[in-house]
């Protein structure tokens, strides 16, 4: 990613033009534990393909993309993605420590920097990592939310091979906590308070279903 485009950005969030960047069309996926959002992005690609349109999904290129920008290794900036919260004698300790320290508030804008970029380079599938929360602002979106009983998650998890040997049960709450958490800290409101363009109720529906509302509602949002 071109290093004076970040910088463009950042010119153009400190004088508060956001909505002056053209964006779009992009997608983002917030997920409950177990809705596999992954899953789903993939399918949605794998669709778009089919009628001649090229789209992409990311998720951890996010983390590996702002480690990038950050030039540290990205095993230094997963704690924000972990929703682990760095106090200030924690930064002080970093910085004492490491010579490619870089602080909390710097690691969470190259974060932001790197999804707005994909935003406004469009036609992406952003799959997590608080995509809605530092984008819902851009034009040209729209903003998903996957959700699905307890029970129905536990189910789902267990089925998948990768899963075999995992506490189910114990994962998904740990997991749920950490996924609200990133939004939150990103969006400064509760999960409640955040405004998804859709919500899905997994359970609720076949996993063709679910494709075939989700590109609807992008065609109803003129994002095809």
């Amino acid at each position: 990613m071109p290093y004076d485009l970040l910088s463009y950005f950042d010119q153009r969030f400190e004088k508060k033009a956001r909505l002056k960047i053209k964006s779009g069309p992009f997608l983002t996926i917030s997920r409950q534990t177990g809705c596999n959002g992954s899953g789903i992005a993939a399918d949605l690609v794998r669709a778009l393909k089919k009628q001649d349109k090229s789209w992409k999904f990311i998720n951890k290129e996010i983390l590996e993309e702002s480690a990038t920008q950050l030039k540290i290794d990205p095993s230094r900036i997963k704690y924000v993605f972990d929703s682990i919260k760095r106090t200030h004698a924690d930064d002080v300790i970093a910085a004492l420590s490491s010579r490619y320290y870089k602080s909390d508030k710097a690691v969470r804008k190259t974060i932001t920097e790197v999804l707005r970029h994909y935003a406004t380079a469009g036609k992406v599938i952003m799959v997590g990592r608080a995509g809605v929360a530092t984008t819902k602002d851009m034009p040209g979106g729209i903003h998903i939310r996957l959700i699905a009983p307890y029970d129905w998650r536990v189910t789902s998890l267990k089925r998948r091979k990768s899963f075999e040997h995992v506490k189910v049960d114990t994962f998904i709450r740990e997991h749920d906590k950490k996924k609200r958490k990133l939004i939150e800290d990103f969006c400064g409101k509760t999960i409640n308070e955040i405004q998804f363009d859709l919500t899905i109720n997994c359970a609720s529906f076949s996993r063709q279903q679910l494709i075939d509302m989700i590109l609807e509602a992008m065609k109803m949002k003129n994002l095809l």
